[in-house]
């Protein structure tokens, strides 16, 4: 009996000693940011300052990477560092086909003043985590993804809150949100865990942009899933839209968006006007620039979908922990998912979590999305078809000499991706402004689009 209440009073006594190590441990925090993040840095600088960590603040690359440098001989095992990149990404990965991590090392982060590289950034944060201190790192910048990829491996924790070649939105989401709904100390964990901040930075972007599929939370766990995230993602963006409303069309600069487009065309001052004078098959080959080198990627997801023995194993983790799965894509720790199941399906497009129960659901998941993908890709090639259709029309009603007095042989540059902030805040409301006119149209005509494009079957999961 005696020893029975020693074990236990040694187990307490050792619980408190790593308890009191944990709390007499630095606790720093570094946050480098663009003014265009509004109000997202002072937030989560007051969220972490209530927290016990002393934090600094720097628009500036230059002092930012002094700052970490100063941090890198300081910290050592039982420390903390938060580190926020709030500033805007480059676009390192042109080539599509491209999936070496070398690339990454050449993503930047702009900020009011200056830029940082991963190649500067990287050596840092190895440095620090060697040391024995606990580092989580948010690339909250557009192409953050790239971060995350030359991440992989490594003993830190880093985030982006977009994949790679894909824009986001600037001051979101907010870390400070994420982290005030975990009790102290926060730690940048998933749904499958005690501590759930990183899923909770996912809820944020999957509730106001659940269309977009390619601005979700990454994080650098090292596994084939998570890097195939990074590339697919953003390539499933591009089936979603080959014209996208006018938006490739234009800064392709194809012909065709003068007579798709005339209106908005209209508009364009005469410099602007002036560009349209690409072919289609000149836009074509470049949109296959983009489309064609994501099939492999395309293929990896289709083998998981279809592997039995995988889907059985996931099948029984998401089984064990669905109600925190959509508490965090809700991003809502209070939700009564089973007792209202439709309270966020205004927002996540129809898509309920009593649609998704258990083991089944999850195989019915899987079906769906393998569906999806085959339709996207279908869809994609048709509105192809389409455009060579209008172009063949076009030629017939203007007549082959006008046509071609327009195009050019040599191509016009392409106006995306964009890499000034101001075009990307314009990719910004001019999505925003395609979303709603989708939306209302599916409200006018009373379209249910899940009904329409998901099978009504669910894969059985297998014995």
């Amino acid at each position: 009996m005696k020893r029975s209440i020693y074990a236990v009073m040694l187990a307490f006594f050792f619980t408190l000693l790593a308890v009191s190590a944990e709390a007499a441990g630095l606790k720093k925090a570094l946050i480098i940011y663009h003014n265009d993040w509004g109000t997202t840095p002072t937030a989560l600088k007051t969220e972490l300052q209530s927290r016990g960590y002393t934090v600094s603040m720097t628009d500036s690359g230059a002092s930012g990477l002094n700052a970490l440098t100063t941090l890198s001989t300081l910290l050592g095992s039982g420390d903390r560092l938060v580190v926020y990149l709030a500033g805007h990404g480059s676009n390192p990965r042109w080539n599509r086909s491209d999936t070496s991590t070398s690339t990454a090392a050449s993503h930047y982060i702009q900020f009011n003043s200056g830029t940082l590289y991963v190649s500067q950034l990287a050596p840092l944060f190895e440095k620090i985590a060697g040391s024995g201190a606990s580092l989580a790192v948010i690339d909250g910048s557009c192409n953050g993804g790239e971060s995350v990829l030359y991440g992989m491996g490594k003993n830190y924790c880093i985030m982006s809150t977009t994949g790679l070649y894909s824009p986001g939105l600037t001051g979101f989401p907010v870390p400070s949100d994420a982290i005030s709904k975990d009790s102290a100390p926060a730690a940048f964990s998933m749904w499958w865990d005690t501590r759930k901040s990183a899923s909770w930075l996912n809820g944020q972007i999957v509730l106001a942009l659940p269309e977009r599929i390619n601005q979700r939370l990454f994080r650098n766990d090292n596994t084939d899933i998570t890097n195939l995230s990074l590339f697919l993602r953003p390539s499933i963006g591009l089936l979603t839209g080959l014209d996208l409303g006018g938006w490739n069309l234009h800064y392709q600069y194809c012909y065709l968006y003068c007579l798709i487009y005339p209106d908005d065309y209209a508009a364009l001052d005469a410099d602007e006007k002036a560009k349209f004078t690409n072919s289609v098959d000149t836009y074509l080959s470049v949109m296959h620039g983009y489309s064609d080198p994501a099939e492999p990627f395309f293929t990896r997801l289709d083998s998981y979908l279809n592997n039995a023995t995988l889907l059985k194993s996931a099948a029984s983790v998401y089984t064990a922990n669905s109600v925190n799965v959509w508490k965090t894509l809700a991003n809502d720790p209070n939700w009564n998912v089973s007792g209202d199941p439709g309270k966020y399906a205004a927002q996540m497009k129809g898509v309920t979590p009593d649609a998704y129960v258990g083991a089944p659901g999850f195989m019915k998941m899987a079906g769906e999305i393998d569906f999806l993908m085959t339709i996207l890709k279908t869809g994609y090639a048709e509105q192809e078809d389409l455009l060579r259709q209008i172009d063949t029309a076009a030629k017939d009603l203007y007549g082959q000499a006008n046509v071609a007095s327009t195009v050019r042989l040599t191509p016009v540059k392409r106006g995306w991706p964009p890499e000034s902030a101001e075009q990307l805040r314009k990719f910004n409301t001019f999505e925003r402004t395609l979303i709603n006119r989708f939306e209302l149209i599916d409200r006018n005509l009373k379209i249910d689009r899940r009904d329409l494009l998901m099978r009504p079957s669910a894969t059985q999961p297998v014995a």
